[in-house]
């Protein structure tokens, strides 16, 4: 009885090894590339606010406080070492989860950060989702709607949209749906580990006001690429061999339109993220903007600038992403940066 001969070839094996270590080695740069950019990130931050100028131990203390009492300060906040000192201890107890404790607040700065870190990343990530997946939706009903009016009014609600600020939605969706119909709490946040729908009903209103904006961006983008994408040869192969087009669009187009508005979101999450800062205080949401917002009023460089590099890490991480979900959804971007050539 003869063996089956083997089928893959010395050159596609020699191609799959390489195809391999070039994944490997482009991970590796991005993860190289993820570290210098907290790094670096984190330098600017540290330095900008020590150039904002004044100082804080004047500005805690008041214009009534003393030389020694200021210099007292000083060295408890360790504002009289070398910036270098400084900057190396802030990174290490922001890594180690020692900040110390609020000068105003009297609480420990990294434990603080933690608890109100869940709230705004639920608020980031939710709207983040809301406003790609309806993004998907209305901008490929556009696309395929573009010489009638059902696309012209899709076009233009996406266009009113962008104009809404999203505190402005977030006060008329107030009167509307908790004042008028109490549907949603008008404030407030539900721990999601102590009652997950209760949590859900606290954010909704929220998500929606920060998902407005994005989603009529991301809309657009939506439906300018998949506009490229309905007149591409694989759609009308695709439908010469008998599928609809609603079939052809969303089996065969929709991965190839999703590149460009995966780049979106991910540029949107630091519009998002600020936007919560101004969300949480009309909803009043114990979130990372409210804090930001505290600290800076009570002058706390540690808490700020913390907060700043969190934030900063969180779209340094999704930045991250985004270049693996490129390799995902276009297996060519990866190849190339691989060095493999389909031509």
């Amino acid at each position: 009885m003869t063996s089956k001969p083997n089928n893959v070839s010395p050159a596609l094996s020699a191609l799959q090894a390489f195809q391999k270590v070039g994944l490997l080695k482009s991970f590796i740069s991005q993860v190289f590339v993820l570290l210098i950019s907290a790094l670096i990130g984190s330098l600017v931050v540290f330095a900008l606010l020590r150039l904002l100028g004044g100082d804080v131990a004047y500005i805690l203390l008041g214009n009534e406080a003393t030389q020694d009492q200021v210099n007292a300060l000083r060295t408890e906040l360790g504002l009289d070492r070398a910036w270098f000192v400084q900057y190396f201890e802030w990174i290490r107890g922001f890594f180690t989860g020692n900040l110390g404790t609020s000068f105003s607040g009297s609480y420990d700065i990294f434990d603080q950060i933690g608890k109100r870190l869940i709230p705004t990343l639920l608020l980031a990530f939710g709207s983040l989702f809301v406003s790609i997946s309806l993004a998907l939706i209305l901008g490929t009903y556009a696309a395929m709607n573009a010489d009638n009016v059902k696309g012209i009014a899709t076009d233009i609600v996406s266009q009113i949209g962008t104009a809404i600020p999203a505190f402005w939605a977030g006060l008329i969706l107030v009167v509307v749906f908790s004042v008028s119909f109490g549907w949603f709490p008008a404030g407030g946040y539900v721990p999601i580990q102590e009652d997950f729908w209760g949590s859900l009903r606290s954010i909704f209103l929220p998500v929606v006001a920060l998902s407005l904006g994005i989603t009529s961006v991301t809309t657009r983008f939506v439906r300018s690429a998949m506009l490229d994408v309905l007149n591409e040869d694989y759609i009308r192969t695709a439908m010469a061999k008998g599928c609809t087009r609603r079939r052809a669009v969303f089996v065969h187009g929709l991965r190839n339109a999703s590149i460009p508005v995966v780049t979106v979101g991910a540029l949107q999450l630091g519009n998002l993220l600020a936007g919560t800062i101004v969300i949480e205080s009309v909803f009043v949401i114990p979130g990372l903007g409210q804090l930001l917002l505290t600290a800076v009023n009570g002058r706390e460089v540690i808490v700020v600038q913390s907060i700043v590099l969190v934030i900063l890490l969180i779209i340094l991480v999704m930045n991250f992403l985004l270049d693996i979900a490129y390799g995902l959804l276009d297996p060519r971007i990866r190849d190339k940066r691989n060095g493999v050539n389909h031509g």
